[in-house]
């Protein structure tokens, strides 16, 4: 553990076996999605379906609550095989196994907002996951895999903010 955070107040609500499986490897990025829907907590979880099954490791509603979908310690299925930048042959990563997955309740269409509750939910996950697993790379779907655009329409220094606020707060 690198710094201590106040636990979340998180609702469990878990994946099933065929949403989530294997345990993960130790964490290098944090990849943040955009849900292209709403009421998405079930369909995260057990209603996706089992021929392409979705999952990530937190939900995070426009009012800001938080949902724990799948341990940290186990893999989500919510980003699949990607490279990270867009030069150069890179090889392709299974980021399920290395990454941990927070999906923010959006339509994706870059008209709907991220609320600034949700941002500063966003916020104090991240800033929980760096105190347990160190400092990981926060970065977008799209920027792994060039067929997704989520978090489309997300403002990054909004967020950046949210986590340098809720940095403050810790010392």
């Amino acid at each position: 553990m690198i710094f201590q955070t106040p636990p979340l107040m998180v609702i469990d609500q878990p994946a099933d076996n065929l949403h989530c499986g294997g345990l993960r490897l130790p964490p290098q990025f944090i990849i943040v999605h955009a849900t292209q829907g709403t009421n998405s907590a079930h369909w995260l979880s057990t209603d996706s379906p089992l021929s392409n099954p979705v999952s990530a490791h937190r939900l995070i509603g426009k009012d800001g609550t938080l949902w724990k979908l799948v341990p940290d310690e186990v893999q989500a299925y919510h980003a699949g095989y990607g490279v990270i930048g867009s030069i150069g042959p890179g090889e392709a990563v299974n980021f399920n196994a290395v990454s941990l997955g927070v999906e923010l309740e959006n339509l994706n269409d870059g008209v709907d907002p991220y609320p600034p509750a949700q941002l500063a939910s966003c916020a104090a996950q991240i800033v929980e996951w760096w105190g347990k697993y160190g400092f990981l790379p926060v970065m977008s779907h799209a920027a792994i895999d060039w067929r997704k655009t989520d978090p489309f329409g997300l403002d990054w220094q909004a967020l950046w903010a949210a986590i340098w606020e809720n940095l403050q707060s810790k010392h």
